[in-house]
This record gives structure tokens, C-alpha cells and sequence, in this order.
């Protein structure tokens, strides 16, 4: 018996309720029980006060819908697990309803709670590799597998050599997730007759099962693991599936019959083992740690002396600015910006200042920092607005994940007041107008990326660089030309960046009015087949009107 205790949170036990992380819940404490004290302890009964009078104590948290958010902060004082079951990080339960089980970032909860954990275990590799995608924590444990009692796994035993008298069966069930419509309407479009399993205390379903020749089984959302599916290989059946089965990932599922039984006894004794130590000892074997693709932050600076600091803070406060690469390209500016950068750069080494000996243009610049770089993301950050201390770490996120995405953009908060921050600001929700709408080619008539854009470097070899003839107009022109090529942009849905709508700016003062209006209509005429006839129609005379200026003003 080791000397640590264990506090196990649920919110249901298995005298409650039968399914299958009650199953699984239930198999672990009995496997544990002869080395380990459990105490069990349901969601809504935890209080700050019970975790502060059991700070000595191990807790393990499994289902925890009913969890107070005061408790989970409290936990963090602890040393606990997280048993993981049903993609509790995601509000939809269902990490399989988004592309390349990427879910919004609407969508995410409990990071802090998850982060927190000392370890995140996760039934299967496919778990365990969606639930990093989302949350990107390093404290994720593949556990490879469920635990089966002893009386369980002789019923399957038994079962081994059962006469398969139905050719095809199809689990009945009400929940919605065993995908019973989508495994009937597939019978009935291949002409296939089925028999429904109907759901039995365990003896009698194992029974019912083993004399099934093909299963039919489309789960709707993705099963961490799928002790059904396991227990169907063990069985001898065939499966007719999807790809939501976490199970399949392992190496072991090729296995079935007796084979696949003794495996499964056998990692009993392995999990067995891994839980002692992780309580005991708290060793653990983590999942290979993430390795997001590195980032190339560029500033382009000129009398930005009254901004830098606030800057150079936004930064440094990166969850992941270690890993990324900043680079300052100063275009001979007046003010005295270097002595903040360099007392910056003492403390930084990924940081490259570069000071010009003349006043280049912003896409001059632009097309520097790209052929310095040695990322393979380039993010956009204009010295007087500030960034999410995520940005980098979800927009590159989303930008990893999506192969077939090239560029990804965020809202803006606005506002006209310098050197606020994103979480304390006067924006009062005012969202920066250009890149608040969903990407199409349509959309494309703003300038939609906004100003904190992140693209592939790789985009450069298919569209080109930045126009250096542009000089208001040159972030435009080259986002339209991605799009022409081929690219595709997404937008993340949350806010993570904070816009400084300067009156004196470049692309915001009326002194440059006609000029830049003059450039955008260059560009509107040059790219007006990107974002089609309608807009071409409805915005052509507005454009019109700054090329006739021109005209007018030189006759």
C-alpha cells in the first residue's frame, strides 16, 4: 500500500450510472484498490474548503461537468490528474464537428484547468494528439487503453468461439453518438439486412455480440477510445466504421481474438503499474511534446519612440515569443527607439535590429524582413497596436493544422487612445472594420487580413513580394495577389489584437488621402476579377473618382 491517498472526482459513479467512463472509472479504482486508498468524491460535493484541507492528497478528476470553476482554480494548489473523457476541453463535446478536429477557439474551455494538471491522461493516440492540438499542452499521457475487471474479460473469454449466427448487427441506442440512424441508413442503401443489439447487462450483451459476424458502427463524434469496438475485435467480429474511433490508432488494434484478449489482460497490469507510479512517484512518461513551426515577428518602426516600450512588453509577454524570431527594421527614424531595443535585446537574443541609413518605405521593409527570416510563419505587428499574450501561440495554431490554409487573420479591438492593452482598453467591443467579415475572394474588396496577419513564408514562391513601388496600398496589392494565386485565408474568432486607429498614421491621415486613394484605385482595377463583378460594379466610381483627380490635377 503506498502512502499517498487518492481523492477521485466524478460526476457520476457506477451504482449511478452505467456508461462507459463509469466503466472505466469503476475498473481503475477496483484495479488500484489493493495499493492504493480511494476515496470517491462526485463534482457537485467538491468545495474549495474540502481541497484545501487535503492539499497532501492525490486527486484524480474524471468526468467533471459539475465541477465548480472556484474548485478547479483551487486544485491548482494540488497535485492533480485529469482522467480525460468526451473532449471536455471543447464546449461542443465533439472536436470531430470542425476540420482536422480543430475546434474554434469560441469553442475552448477549461486550458487553464487542463494546463494546470500534472499530467492530462488520454485513452488513445489519436486522444491524445487532438486534445494537444487544441489546448497545445505538453502534459498530455497517452494511457494506449481502457481497463477490463477480470469477470468481465472471462465473459469475453467465454465468448470466444461463439457460432455467428447473425450476419450483420447494429448497436441499439438512444445515444445520439453510437450513430445508430448513420449504421441503419447504410444497411438500407447497401441492401443489407441487420439485426439491432439491444443494450443488456454485460454477460448477455458480450453474448448477444459474439454471435455477430459484421458489426455496423459510425460513431458521430470522435470516441477517445471505444471499449465496444476493442470488444468486438476480441470477439471475432468484422466492423463496418468510420474514422472517429480513437482505439484504431494504437498498434495493438490489428490484433483480435485470444491474442487481442491477452494483450488487453496483460496492459491491465501495464496501466496498473503506470498509475502506481504517476500517484506514488509522480513519473510519468509524457506524449512526444508539440513542436509548433518557428515564427518571424516583424516590426516596421519609424518615429514610433512613444510606442516601443508598450510594444516591446506585448511581445516579451508572447506565451511563446521564446520560440519565435523578432525582427525591427528601422527606417532611419528621428526619434530614439534604439536605446529601448537594445536594453531589450540583452535579455532577448531572438530579437535582430536592423537600423537603415534611409527612410524606406514600409514594403521596402516588409521585403527585407522576409528575406531575413528564418521562420516558416511571418506575422505582421505595427509598433503602436498591441496582441493577445496568445496570439502567437492560436494564430500559428491554426495555421499549422490547416495544410490547405495559407494565411490566417483575427478581429481587432479599436481604439483611439495610444498605448492601451487588449485586456484593459477603450475600444468599448469596436472591432477594426476591415477584418471583421469571413474569408472569400468576395471579401476581398477590404483589405480583409486587417493588420495582424500571420502567412506561410512558403506563399512568397507562388505570388511574390511586396510592391515596392506601393506605398499605402502594398499590404492590399499582395493579399490580393495570394488570393489570386490560389490561397486561401482563414479567420480565428476571437479578438486577439488591439488596433491604434492613429489620425497621423500612413494609411489613416488626410493628408495622404489623395495619394493612397490613388494607389488603392491601382490596385482595385488591377485585381477587380479577384473580388468579382458585383463589387467591381458597386465600388468602380468611388475608385474612379481618385484616378479623375489625378487627371484633373495635372491638366
Amino acid at each position: 500500500m503506498i502512502s499517498k491517498e487518492v481523492i477521485f472526482i466524478s460526476d457520476f459513479f457506477i451504482n449511478e450510472v452505467m456508461g462507459g467512463a463509469e466503466f472505466c472509472n469503476d475498473a481503475l479504482m477496483k484495479l488500484l484498490s489493493p495499493d492504493v486508498k480511494i476515496a470517491s468524491l462526485k463534482s457537485d460535493r467538491a468545495t474549495v474548503q474540502l481541497v484545501e484541507n487535503n492539499l497532501d492528497k492525490f486527486f484524480i478528476v474524471a468526468n467533471f461537468f459539475q465541477l465548480a470553476e472556484n474548485v478547479k482554480a483551487a486544485l491548482a494548489k494540488t497535485t492533480y490528474v485529469i482522467l480525460e473523457h468526451d473532449h471536455k476541453y471543447v464546449r461542443s463535446n465533439n472536436p470531430s464537428l470542425y476540420k482536422d478536429f480543430l475546434a474554434p477557439e469560441r469553442q475552448i474551455q477549461n486550458k487553464a484547468f487542463y494546463k494546470n494538471a500534472l499530467a492530462v491522461l488520454c485513452q488513445s493516440k489519436k486522444h491524445a494528439g487532438v486534445v494537444q492540438r487544441n489546448l497545445l499542452i505538453n502534459n498530455i499521457v497517452n494511457l494506449g487503453g481502457n481497463i477490463w475487471n477480470e469477470e468481465q474479460l472471462a465473459t469475453l473469454e467465454n465468448n470466444l468461439h461463439a457460432e455467428k449466427a447473425i450476419k450483420y448487427g447494429i448497436l441499439q441506442s438512444n445515444n445520439r453518438n453510437k450513430g445508430m440512424p448513420a449504421a441503419i441508413a447504410y444497411c438500407q442503401r447497401n441492401g443489407i439486412d441487420f439485426k439491432l443489439i439491444e443494450p443488456k447487462p454485460f454477460p448477455e450483451f458480450i453474448r448477444d455480440i459474439s454471435q455477430v459476424e459484421t458489426l455496423v458502427f459510425f460513431p458521430q463524434w470522435l470516441e477517445t477510445y471505444s471499449r465496444f469496438a476493442i470488444e468486438s475485435r476480441i470477439l471475432g467480429c468484422k466492423l463496418i466504421t468510420n474514422s472517429l474511433i480513437g482505439a484504431t490508432s494504437e498498434d495493438y488494434f490489428k490484433l483480435k481474438g485470444k491474442e487481442l484478449l491477452d494483450f488487453i489482460r496483460q496492459n491491465n497490469q501495464n496501466l496498473r503499474q503506470r498509475w502506481i507510479k504517476l500517484i506514488d512517484k509522480s513519473e510519468i512518461k509524457y506524449f512526444p511534446p508539440l513542436d509548433l513551426p518557428k515564427i518571424t515577428v516583424f516590426c516596421p518602426l519609424y518615429a514610433g519612440q512613444q510606442y516601443i516600450e508598450g510594444f516591446l512588453k506585448s511581445m516579451q509577454e508572447q506565451t511563446i515569443f521564446d520560440q519565435c524570431e523578432l525582427i525591427i527594421i528601422d527606417a532611419n527614424s528621428p526619434e530614439n527607439e534604439s536605446q529601448y531595443i537594445e536594453e531589450f535585446m540583452k535579455e532577448h537574443e531572438n530579437v535582430i535590429y536592423k537600423r537603415l541609413d534611409y527612410r524606406a518605405s514600409v514594403m521596402e521593409t516588409e521585403n527585407m524582413a522576409i528575406h531575413m527570416a528564418t521562420g516558416e510563419f511571418f506575422a505582421q505587428a505595427c509598433v503602436d497596436d498591441r496582441h493577445h499574450r496568445e496570439y502567437l501561440e492560436i494564430m500559428s495554431k491554426h495555421l499549422h493544422y490547416h495544410e490547405d490554409i495559407d494565411l490566417v487573420y483575427t478581429d481587432c479591438l479599436q481604439t483611439k487612445k495610444p498605448n492601451e492593452t487588449v485586456e484593459t482598453n477603450s475600444s468599448a467591443g469596436d472591432y477594426y472594420e476591415h477584418s471583421r467579415n469571413e474569408f472569400s475572394p468576395e471579401n476581398m474588396i477590404k483589405c480583409l487580413p486587417g493588420p495582424m496577419p500571420m502567412w506561410k513564408l512558403s506563399v512568397h514562391e507562388k505570388c511574390g513580394y511586396f510592391d515596392e513601388g506601393l506605398s499605402y496600398a502594398g499590404d492590399w496589392d499582395i493579399f490580393l495577389r495570394m488570393v489570386a494565386a490560389g490561397s486561401k485565408f482563414k479567420k480565428i474568432d476571437i479578438p486577439l489584437g488591439l488596433y491604434y486607429f492613429n489620425s497621423e498614421g500612413l494609411s489613416t491621415s488626410t493628408e495622404n488621402q489623395i495619394p493612397r486613394g490613388k494607389e488603392e484605385a491601382e490596385v482595385f482595377f488591377k485585381h477587380k476579377n479577384v473580388f468579382g463583378e458585383a463589387n467591381y460594379n458597386k465600388y468602380k466610381n468611388y475608385f474612379s473618382q481618385f484616378i479623375r483627380n489625378e487627371n484633373e490635377s495635372t491638366t
